[in-house]
């Protein structure tokens, strides 16, 4: 609701700019100089600050301070985007310049760690961390602000003492026992119990957080060995670590920490909800946990409904967005304790979120929840060498959006695909393969259907090459991804016929681009083979089994596709050979679909890989089903020939 003219704000700088209630006038009342919004992060609660950038740009375009002036130079009022940050556009980092502090207001500088803005920062680039901040946090100077306080947070989560009620080092596992006990009683039926769950965390740590590290390792176990760690963080890490683990009925034990999670978040967002406000570690643990398959036969029916109501993909993007997020611990004598390196952690919990969210949306051609950029403005992301896996990831997942955005518009659903956004898409992926994407995470091929990469890993550790090497397989399979979901969207929607031979080219680009994805897709399915990761029992795990939603759900939708591609070629006559394709006399007769069977059960072999997870061998039975098909379509041919 905009202010009337001539009406004094009452809410912070702060409030007003999250578009949050704001209590500062009721607080003042009261004797209390800040609001409760401002009391919580610990810092300063500001009304007009004078060196606030919106403030010092509204007074540079108003002779008397009046709520006209231009905001980020957009043609528009304040007032309107400051009422809608949906509006907002995402920003370059050379667009947010001008709102850094200037150098002659020296109250205004933020005193910054050292590594905020590095390079090496979690491996995101400034300008990626600008725009993830843009994205969350709706205004740059907000962001700024709440990075500006990391370094204190940061030094006081490293601090242990046993002063404020914190385990001393000498017994923090009989400290972890008790704690152990307490939030997991039934675990006592369990033989080994805590050495049960204890090999549950580390098993995450190893196997299933290096292709999506959601949270930080020694962040979590310094919370954890302090009594800081959320039961429900600790649940959700050890449910997704079970199934790497050898225990014998370890899928049992995976559905006890499930709801044992979801029991726990659900009570904690029920205390919660009336101020607004979520734990970080409760964030981090919906994000571990919100694409689990629950097996309800034994709970109760409330849990069960509203888990599914609140413990979805929408749930965690609206609470990342609207959430106030908590770094610190809300009760007890740990009130002024923050979570081990809290800022890098939401910065991480940003990312996770966003690209998530990209690939999520693409795959089921919804609109994001997220804010996009302003159509005008969509090309203002900066292009340029992605640092390492965490740029690459965001980078790409920016094209997703975009890819959604051209081909799943609703001009494009009623007159379908314009032939330009087609070849504009085809155009961003090739430059995000060849340039954008770090050249050690990069491909090519050192002979038809055999990938090479560009090995320079002198000097580092076993473990990190085998993570290089799982970041490499992660990120070709989602560009495969994107290049199949192109043609997902013009066998849906079609393309555009201008009277010219454009919609023809394109679709023959289309086809063409997709086939080829999946002879990419098959030669890295060769790749991974050699690339394993050993448990202490001597078990390997094939890159597949440690990023199931990336690469076995690629290989999955991948022979599918080409299960209904050979379908599709069996109506076709195998007395004519297609355009420019020639073979010797005793290949002649050999109809088009047998190399589709070919590829279609080297895929769903590749998927069957990922023996740690249970829905596996669901996806399996989905496309035996569709072999078989396959199978018998082309049996049927042949008879009739």
């Amino acid at each position: 609701m905009q202010l009337k003219r001539g009406l004094p704000r009452e809410s912070c700088d702060f409030c007003h700019r999250r578009k949050v209630k704001c209590d500062r006038s009721l607080r003042a009342r009261q004797g209390l100089a800040s609001c409760s919004q401002c009391t919580l992060r610990q810092g300063p609660c500001l009304l007009n600050d004078p060196t606030e950038t919106r403030t010092r740009r509204r007074g540079r375009g108003t002779a008397h301070g009046g709520n006209t002036g231009m905001a980020l130079g957009d043609g528009g009022s304040n007032i309107a985007e400051d009422d809608n940050p949906a509006a907002a556009p995402f920003a370059s980092a050379s667009q947010l310049e001008p709102l850094l502090p200037l150098e002659d207001d020296h109250s205004a500088l933020l005193q910054y760690p050292d590594d905020m803005f590095a390079e090496n920062f979690l491996g995101l680039s400034r300008d990626n961390i600008f725009f993830l901040n843009q994205a969350f946090m709706g205004d740059s100077g907000g962001s700024m602000e709440w990075l500006g306080q990391g370094q204190s947070a940061h030094q006081d989560s490293q601090v242990s003492t046993i002063g404020d009620g914190q385990p001393s080092n000498a017994e923090p596992q009989a400290q972890i026992r008790t704690e152990e006990s307490q939030q997991f009683p039934w675990l006592d039926s369990v033989a080994d119990s805590n050495t049960v769950f204890t090999a549950a965390l580390h098993c995450y740590f190893k196997f299933a957080a290096p292709w999506l590290p959601i949270l930080l390792e020694d962040a979590f176990w310094q919370d954890y060995h302090n009594g800081r760690s959320s039961h429900v963080l600790a649940s959700a890490i050890a449910c997704r670590g079970m199934p790497f683990t050898t225990v014998s009925d370890k899928w049992i034990l995976q559905q006890r920490f499930a709801h044992d999670f979801r029991e726990a978040f659900l009570g904690a967002q029920s205390i919660a909800s009336n101020d607004g406000t979520i734990r970080l570690d409760d964030l981090e643990a919906l994000a571990l946990m919100v694409n689990f398959e629950y097996e309800d036969t034994n709970s109760p029916p409330l849990h069960s409904n509203l888990g599914k109501l609140f413990l979805r993909h929408e749930s965690l993007v609206m609470m990342t967005l609207q959430s106030r997020i908590q770094d610190r611990i809300s009760t007890g004598p740990d009130s002024s304790v923050t979570l081990a390196r809290a800022r890098e952690r939401r910065m991480l919990l940003y990312w996770h979120v966003y690209g998530l969210d990209a690939f999520h949306c693409l795959d089921r051609k919804q609109i994001s929840l997220i804010p996009d950029k302003d159509a005008s403005d969509h090309d203002s992301f900066p292009q340029h060498e992605a640092t390492d896996f965490f740029d690459a990831v965001l980078e790409l997942a920016v094209i997703a959006r975009k890819i959604l955005r051209q081909l799943c518009s609703n001009s494009a659903k009623r007159r379908g695909i314009e032939s330009n956004d087609v070849h504009d898409i085809y155009a961003q992926i090739y430059q995000w393969r060849n340039h954008t994407c770090p050249p050690h995470l990069r491909r090519h091929e050192q002979s038809p259907g055999i990938v090479a990469t560009h090995d320079n890993n002198e000097g580092h550790s076993t473990e990190l090459k085998r993570h290089i090497q799982l970041h490499r397989a992660v990120l070709w399979a989602l560009e495969i991804n994107c290049l199949m979901q192109v043609e997902c969207f013009v066998s849906d929607f079609g393309i555009k016929d201008n009277g010219d031979l454009r919609a023809e080219m394109t679709t023959a680009r289309v086809e063409y681009e997709s086939l080829r994805a999946l002879n990419d897709m098959i030669a890295i399915c060769h790749w991974i083979d050699p690339h394993a990761i050993c448990d202490e029992d001597g078990k390997q795990h094939s890159l597949i089994d440690l990023a199931p939603l990336a690469l076995r759900n690629a290989c999955a939708g991948l022979c599918f596709w080409t299960c209904q591609r050979g379908i599709n070629s069996t109506q076709l006559s195998t007395t004519r050979a297609p355009l420019g394709r020639r073979g010797p006399p005793e290949n002649s007769q050999k109809h088009p679909a047998h190399a589709h069977i070919e590829n279609a059960q080297l895929l769903r072999d590749a998927a069957a890989k990922a023996t740690s997870h249970r829905d596996t061998a669901e996806i399996l039975e989905r496309l035996d089903k569709q072999i078989a098909l396959l199978k018998a379509e082309m049996d049927n041919a042949l008879g009739a020939k």
